[in-house]
């Protein structure tokens, strides 16, 4: 089922500047996407116009069957849940429980108690409950942000580079969080090697579309990485080189799952070679003997 459409979506700051250009993309229900582009593109300011926050615009977006106009901002908003890039800008109760509790409540939900309880679980955060959210690290505070998001039980996720500013410990367990979160997720992120771990499909924006496909298939494409001044994860830079010293790279790894089965295809090739040739040239020996 297609939870969100947007459909030759343009949109310009008061200044003048174009920040979305002809936009047309899907998601589907279960589907996780990563947005991807360099700053500037039009990340940012696709998901809070896709929430209803950058009005007006030209073209259409329907969320979960209803078009967003102005007039039902608030109540598509409802299927929808946004992740701010700094959660600092999402935090603002006395304590993380009562920060989890505020959506629900502000959408007057059943059962809040048993919504931040489960946004706090899913997101192992519990412990955190009474804590003062300015004082968590910064990991901790999207983790809390995302369970606030998660106690409103939208049909959508947006995320706003959810692993920026993060320690690389702190990143790997968000990632892996994401992951496993069965959730319709919409990425806004340059981290393709996180992107990598987690979505099914991505998009490279650059104020409008320029390529979409699995991010394995776009990172191939070096003529668009370059157009885009997207930056190859570490990985695939020395899976490049790898293949450049003439060891045949089939798919350039994103990730480290992906670089460890590139690897091993690469050694068992490796060695088949090496055994091959052995083969040949032991007939030789045998009969100089």
């Amino acid at each position: 089922m297609r939870v969100l459409e947007a459909s030759h979506v343009s949109f310009t700051y008061d200044d003048g500047t174009i920040a979305l250009r002809d936009l047309t993309m899907t998601l589907d229900e279960g589907e996780k996407v990563a947005i991807l582009g360099p700053n500037g593109a039009g990340k940012s300011t696709l998901l809070h116009l896709l929430s209803g926050f950058r009005m007006p615009f030209d073209g259409n977006v329907v969320v979960c069957g209803k078009k967003l106009e102005q007039g039902n901002a608030d109540e598509v908003r409802r299927d929808l849940g946004l992740l701010f890039q700094d959660p600092d800008d999402q935090l603002f109760m006395p304590t993380v429980e009562e920060d989890v509790a505020f959506g629900p409540m502000t959408l007057k939900l059943d059962d809040i108690e048993g919504r931040v309880m489960k946004g706090l679980r899913s997101t192992g955060t519990e412990h955190l409950a009474k804590r003062r959210p300015h004082r968590l690290s910064h990991g901790m505070k999207k983790r809390v942000a995302i369970a606030g998001i998660l106690a409103m039980d939208p049909r959508v996720l947006l995320l706003d580079e959810p692993t920026s500013g993060l320690d690389p410990k702190s990143r790997t367990e968000l990632v892996r969080l994401l992951k496993s979160m069965n959730r319709t997720m919409l990425i806004a992120t340059h981290d393709l090697e996180a992107a990598a771990e987690i979505v099914d499909r991505a998009i490279i924006l650059n104020v409008g579309v320029v390529k979409e496909g699995t991010i394995r298939d776009l990172v191939m494409d070096t003529r668009v990485m370059e157009e885009v001044g997207l930056e190859l994860p570490p990985v695939s830079k020395m899976f490049r080189m790898i293949d450049s010293m003439g060891y045949s790279v089939e798919n350039l790894p994103v990730s480290m799952d992906q670089a460890v089965a590139e690897l091993t295809k690469v050694i068992d090739r490796e060695g088949r070679q090496v055994h091959t040739q052995g083969t040949a040239k032991s007939p030789g020996r045998r009969k100089k003997t």
